[in-house]
């Protein structure tokens, strides 16, 4: 494979080189698979799932960093699919729900509050993605005390 390839599936793609919020787009795009998946399998399969593209994603992303410039390009959203799926690991099968995590999603990864700033400054692979993955642990875990509280 080459790295035009690896560049159209870290784009989400293609989604990562809309010229205007592309971030923002690939976390709402994102909203309706996990939709389709959570309707039809267990949440472990989803979290299954997460941690497959997880591990690919960095194998791919470290491909393509690794002559830029630019550790962490702004084309690449496959870890906005990564996080926004986290983040809707424990929602229940809600419109306002969904809503909400992408909402709590998109504000911790644009404002990127401790821990994530923490993993923003990783300038790799894998601060690309762990950023990412916390801001959508975060709004999970908001999620199960929400729900086991309540």
């Amino acid at each position: 494979m080459n790295n035009k390839i690896f560049k159209f599936i870290c784009s989400g793609f293609g989604i990562g080189y809309i010229p205007i919020f592309p971030g923002t787009i690939a976390s709402f795009v994102i909203l309706f698979p996990v939709w389709f998946f959570k309707d039809n399998f267990d949440k472990a399969y989803l979290i299954l799932l997460i941690l497959i593209l997880l591990f690919l994603s960095e194998r791919l992303i470290s491909k393509i960093i690794k002559y830029e410039e630019n550790k962490d390009p702004k084309f690449i959203v496959i870890d906005e699919f990564i996080g926004q799926a986290s983040a809707l690991v424990f929602c229940n099968q809600l419109i306002i729900d969904y809503l909400l995590a992408f909402v709590g999603f998109r504000v911790l990864d644009i404002f990127k509050p401790f821990p994530v700033n923490y993993f923003d400054k990783i300038k790799n692979s894998f601060g690309v993605l762990l950023d990412d993955l916390v801001a959508g642990s975060i709004i999970a875990i908001f999620f199960l005390i929400y729900y086991e509280t309540f």
